[in-house]
């Protein structure tokens, strides 16, 4: 038992192993000398004892935004603290549960009194981020292979990361939302009622059945009612 509770922990990644693993696209920016430096850093200063596997990492943008405010002088570092926010949403939305499927039939069975107090629910994959920079740019660059190559100015977009219902070899994905898209899956993940949704001022009967199409809707529930 010893000597594979042994072979075990001699084959476990590293913790700058584990960095590398979630964020690809900072190492490849920063190259290996920098990325190892902070690696290091992060796990002397920034990891909490217990170690929670699954939030292992989290904080690296912290260090990443602690080093640009250090060194402002250096530009390439400023991209850096929202990239790793959004390297992070994809390893977070990677590891959540499977999705339920959205029951329509149910929902166009409710009472038109009932229709007010539905809440919908996103599906558990989904994440939402607003950045200064063309990060959508760095993400499909770095899945082209073209690095190199990316511009690192503009940006100013919001952004939906989330796994393929069908959960298929594409992975977790990138779109750009606009922003009426963007207030209403806001307001749909802070657990607005299709009521308070429809004080929004965005267009219910054109996003709604979009978000549907595209299985970012989990279920609703009316008060405290199960899931559909």
């Amino acid at each position: 038992m010893d000597s594979y509770q042994s072979s075990q922990f001699c084959h476990a990644p590293s913790p700058q192993q584990i960095l590398d693993t979630i964020y690809p696209m900072v190492h490849q920016l920063i190259g290996d000398p920098f990325f190892d430096v902070l690696s290091e850093r992060y796990c002397t200063e920034f990891i909490e004892y217990p170690v929670d596997p699954e939030q292992f990492g989290d904080r690296f943008g912290h260090l990443l935004l602690q080093q640009y405010l250090t060194h402002p002088e250096l530009d390439k570092l400023a991209i850096l603290p929202e990239l790793a926010r959004l390297e992070w949403l994809l390893h977070d939305s990677a590891l959540s549960e499977d999705h339920e499927h959205l029951d329509i039939h149910a929902l166009a069975a409710l009472e038109a009194q009932q229709q007010a107090d539905i809440c919908f629910h996103a599906c558990p994959s989904l994440r939402m981020m607003y950045s200064r920079w063309p990060l959508l740019n760095v993400w499909l660059a770095f899945h082209s292979g073209k690095m190199e190559q990316i511009p690192l100015e503009g940006g100013e977009q919001w952004l939906v990361i989330y796994r393929p219902y069908e959960n298929d070899a594409s992975g977790v994905m990138v779109e750009p939302l606009t922003d009426p898209m963007a207030e209403l899956l806001g307001a749909i993940l802070k657990g607005y009622k299709l009521s308070e949704l429809a004080k929004l001022g965005v267009d219910l009967n054109r996003y709604l059945p979009l978000l549907v199409k595209k299985h970012w809707l989990d279920c609703f529930t009316l008060d405290e009612d199960q899931p559909h």
